[in-house]
């Protein structure tokens, strides 16, 4: 005997593609983000050389 009523949902493809659109956009600006983020921390503490270079001489 349980006392929560069985519920019926129905979600329409309308609404599906919507919510999939989101979730969609909602990843790929994530992943956009963390990836910025991430080149930002690299270009600060990248590539620097011990010997200072002043060009030809």
């Amino acid at each position: 005997m349980s006392e929560f009523p069985v519920l019926f949902a129905y979600i329409d493809p309308g609404t599906g593609s919507y919510v999939l659109q989101i979730a969609m956009a909602g990843l790929l600006g994530a992943g956009y983000a963390i990836r910025r983020f991430w080149a930002s921390i690299v270009g600060r503490l990248g590539r620097r050389s011990s010997v200072a270079d002043d060009g030809p001489r």
